[in-house]
């Protein structure tokens, strides 16, 4: 997980930030969460890549119309297919961060993947998918993020413009 806050960065994205927190908040959250989002969206095949193909399996339902037990197969790639990222703003509009995630999406797809990364007291020994593709693509998420943070900062401008839609207020000509 990655976060962004209004205060209390250095760096490069320090100094990105402090060009943030001079927009209108509302511009700023828009175009920082898409820029998050953007960061970690590389990171998907990489963990696509750490997550093992489960395999096929049966699956017994009953026949509506006969009532007798069929088998239907799922294929076992799905749990590879539910890597997704997601980017939310948490916080009042005045100050709050920035929060992107890399994972899996939620049901029960979330629920195998945190029983594989973590393993149980019933023998499934840890596979720790999320530590391997956060050592993998940690070091390059950050230099992406003050990549994307550069571009979004353009088009946070051009939101700024006079004559163009300033969120909850009209703008007359």
């Amino acid at each position: 997980m990655i976060s962004v806050n209004w205060e209390g960065m250095s760096g490069q994205i320090g100094a990105l930030m402090s060009a943030y927190a001079d927009l209108p908040r509302h511009i700023a959250k828009k175009h920082l969460q898409a820029s998050m989002k953007r960061a970690l969206k590389g990171g998907v095949p990489v963990l696509k890549r750490n997550t093992p193909k489960m395999k096929t399996r049966l699956i017994l339902g009953k026949d509506k119309s006969s009532g007798e037990y069929t088998g239907k197969k799922v294929k076992g790639g799905s749990l590879r297919r539910a890597a997704t990222t997601k980017a939310k703003y948490i916080g009042r509009n005045a100050d709050g961060i920035v929060v992107g995630t890399l994972g899996y999406k939620y049901g029960k797809e979330s629920m195998k993947a945190i029983f594989l990364e973590d393993g149980t007291s019933v023998g499934v020994k840890p596979r720790e998918m999320v530590k391997k593709t956060m050592a993998e693509y940690g070091p390059t998420a950050a230099s992406k993020l003050a990549g994307e943070m550069a571009k979004a900062l353009e088009a946070a401008a051009r939101d700024k413009a006079p004559g163009v839609d300033q969120g909850y207020r009209r703008v007359r000509k």
